[in-house]
C-alpha cells in the first residue's frame, strides 16, 4: 500500500490543479494584465522541468516518473531533465498549496527574492523551461459562495478561486518563454466530503477546463481529476489508498500518462495533445514492466550517465519464482519499492510463510509472522524469533540508494531488530558465512510510525566465518549487495501483531521523510 498520510511525514493533503479544456475562451484578465503570451517555440531536444507538489504528487512521482524519462531520453536521444520539490514546504510557510497560496507567493509577493523561503516565478522562470504545479486534495472541500469574492481570501470558495486563478494566469503570461502545466484538481473520496461540496468542486474544475484554459498561450493542463474520478464527483474507491491519496496501482497507471502529457507540452502539442496523456508520446519499451514478471520484488532500476540521474527502469513486477531474479544493474533513479503488499502474487517468492498480506484501516500491509518463525538461542540476549525474506538468485545492488524507509505498527511496545544481510552466494545455503548491517526498531503500540534508515549509519555484524566474506567484498562500510531482510524479536513477543508497509529504498531523502531518520 502506498503513501498513507497518517504514517508519512509527507502530510495529509494533496493534489488539485485544474481541469483541462481544449480550446476555450479565456476568462477576461484583470485590468492592465498582459495579453495572452504566445506559446513558446517547441524545444524537442532538451528541457528543464520542475514538478511542484505535496503527497499526491509524491505518489505519482514514485509511480515511475524519473524512470520513464530516463528511458525516454535514452530511446529518443533527448535531455528532458525533470526534478521535483515540495512547494510550499512545511516550514516556514506551512503545508498549504491552495489557489490562495500560489497567488500569495507568486502574485502578491512577486519579485526577485523568496517569500518565506519559497521561490517566486521571477526566481523559477530563468531556471526552467516547464513548471508543473498542483494543489492538495482539500482544495475540493469547497464552501458555498458568500457573494463577496476576495482575491486575498484564503477561504475555499469558487468565487475566490476564480479571482486567484485569473491573477495567476496573468502572472504566468508574464513569462512567455516558460511553459506551465497545471494538474486538474484532485478529488476527495466519498467518505471525506459531501455531495454539495463535491459538486461545487466539480463546477470549479469544469470552469477551469472550459473557460480558464486557453489555446495559444504558455499555460496547459493535465486532467488528473478526470483520470481518478472517471467523470464522477469522487476519487474512485478502487484508486484510493484508504483515504483521498491515490494508491500505488493507480499511481503506476497514471505516471506514464503524466510523463506523456509533459512531453506533448514540451514538444509543442500542448493544445492538440490528449489532456490526460492517453495517446500522447509513446512509453519507451524499457519503461514498461516486462511480461510475466510477477513474483519477488522488482529489481532496482538501472542507471544512466551524468548529469542526468541514472537511467532506470521503473520497478517491474518480478520474475516468477521458478526463474532467476533479474540481475540488478548498478545505479538507479528515485526510489525502489522492495515491498508494499500491493501484489499478492509476489508474497510467496519474497516471504514464503514468513509473512502474510493483511488489511489494516482499508489498506493492504505486511504482517511479519513471528509466531510461525524458527526460534534461535542468542545467548545473553535470550531466545529470539527470526524471520527472513527469501533471497534472489543474484544479490540486489543497493549502491545507488542511501536510505530505506518503511512504515511500522505493533499491538504492543517491543523491539524489532532489522538486518540487511549479504550472502556471498544468495542461491546457496542460508547458513553460509555472511555479514550484515543492523538497525533497532521500536514500533509504537497501536499507531503507524514512519522510520527511515541511513544505510551509511547501520551497525556492522560479521556472522559465523563471515570475516573472509566481508573482506572479499571489499569491507564495505554500508550494505551494497542485499540478499535478505531479517526481522528478529524476543520470543516473548512471538504472538505480537507486527505490521510493516511501503519498504522503499531512496536515492535521496524526500522532503516528506525529513524528521523520520533513525539516529544510531
Amino acid at each position: 500500500m502506498k503513501t498513507r498520510p497518517v504514517r508519512t511525514a509527507i502530510g495529509f493533503i494533496l493534489a488539485l490543479a485544474m481541469l483541462p479544456a481544449v480550446g476555450c475562451a479565456a476568462e477576461p484578465a484583470p485590468p492592465g494584465a498582459p495579453a495572452p503570451a504566445p506559446a513558446p517555440e517547441a524545444a524537442p531536444g532538451a528541457a528543464r522541468i520542475l514538478f511542484l507538489h505535496h503527497s499526491t504528487g509524491e505518489c505519482v512521482w514514485n509511480g515511475g516518473v524519473p524512470a520513464w524519462f530516463d528511458a525516454y531520453n535514452a530511446a529518443h536521444k533527448t535531455n528532458y531533465a525533470i526534478t521535483e520539490q515540495a512547494f510550499p514546504k512545511d516550514s516556514p510557510y506551512g503545508w498549504e498549496n491552495y489557489p490562495y497560496d500560489y497567488w500569495n507567493i507568486w502574485v502578491k509577493n512577486a519579485g526577485p527574492k523568496p517569500y518565506r523561503q519559497e521561490p517566486t516565478l521571477e526566481i523559477l522562470a530563468p531556471k526552467y523551461d516547464l513548471v508543473v504545479w498542483k494543489h492538495c486534495f482539500p482544495v475540493s472541500s469547497v464552501e458555498p459562495d458568500s457573494g463577496q469574492p476576495d482575491v486575498a481570501s484564503s477561504e475555499k470558495r469558487v468565487e475566490n478561486y476564480k479571482l486567484q486563478y485569473a491573477a495567476l494566469k496573468a502572472k504566468m503570461r508574464e513569462f512567455p518563454k516558460v511553459r506551465f502545466l497545471v494538474w486538474t484538481g484532485a478529488a476527495l473520496v466519498k467518505g471525506e466530503t459531501d455531495a454539495d461540496a463535491a459538486r461545487r468542486a466539480k463546477a470549479f474544475f469544469d470552469w477551469v477546463r472550459n473557460e480558464w484554459d486557453s489555446q495559444g498561450d504558455n499555460i496547459f493542463v493535465w486532467d488528473f481529476r478526470g483520470l481518478e474520478t472517471e467523470g464522477g464527483l469522487y476519487l474512485k474507491a478502487a484508486y484510493a489508498a484508504g483515504d483521498s491519496h491515490p494508491n500505488e496501482k493507480f499511481s503506476r497507471k497514471v505516471a506514464p500518462l503524466f510523463c506523456r502529457r509533459i512531453v506533448d507540452v514540451v514538444q509543442g502539442r500542448g493544445d492538440t495533445g490528449s489532456l490526460t496523456g492517453e495517446g500522447g508520446a509513446e512509453t519507451p519499451a524499457s519503461a514498461v514492466s516486462p511480461p510475466g514478471e510477477a513474483d519477488g520484488p522488482p529489481a532496482p532500476p538501472a542507471a544512466p550517465p551524468p548529469p542526468r540521474e541514472p537511467p532506470a527502469e521503473p520497478p517491474a513486477e518480478p520474475a516468477p519464482a521458478a526463474e532467476p531474479a533479474p540481475e540488478p544493474e548498478a545505479g538507479a533513479a528515485g526510489a525502489w519499492i522492495f515491498d508494499d503488499a500491493e501484489n499478492p502474487a509476489r508474497r510467496p517468492s519474497l516471504w514464503g510463510d514468513a509473512a502474510s498480506y493483511v488489511q489494516d484501516t482499508g489498506a493492504s500491509v505486511i504482517r511479519v509472522n513471528f509466531a510461525a518463525a524458527p526460534e534461535e538461542d542468542w545467548g545473553d540476549y535470550g531466545k529470539q524469533r527470526v524471520v527472513f525474506t527469501r533471497p534472489p538468485q543474484k544479490n540486489y545492488d543497493l549502491r545507488p540508494y542511501r536510505y530505506l524507509a518503511l512504515h511500522m505498527k505493533a499491538d504492543r511496545e517491543m523491539e524489532v531488530v532489522l538486518t540487511l544481510v549479504t550472502l556471498p552466494d544468495p542461491a546457496g545455503p542460508r547458513d553460509q558465512p555472511r555479514f550484515s548491517f543492523t538497525a533497532y526498531l521500536r514500533p509504537a503500540a497501536g499507531e503507524w510510525k514512519t522510520v527511515t534508515l541511513d544505510l551509511g549509519k547501520l551497525e556492522l555484524a560479521v556472522e559465523g566465518e563471515g570475516e573472509g566474506a566481508y573482506e572479499k567484498a571489499g569491507s564495505p562500510p554500508r550494505p551494497n549487495d542485499l540478499s535478505m531482510l531479517r526481522f528478529v524479536t524476543n520470543t516473548k513477543n512471538a504472538g505480537a501483531v507486527f505490521l510493516v508497509d511501503d519498504m522503499t529504498f531512496h536515492r535521496d531523502l524526500p522532503d516528506s521523510l525529513r524528521g523520520t531518520v533513525l539516529q544510531p
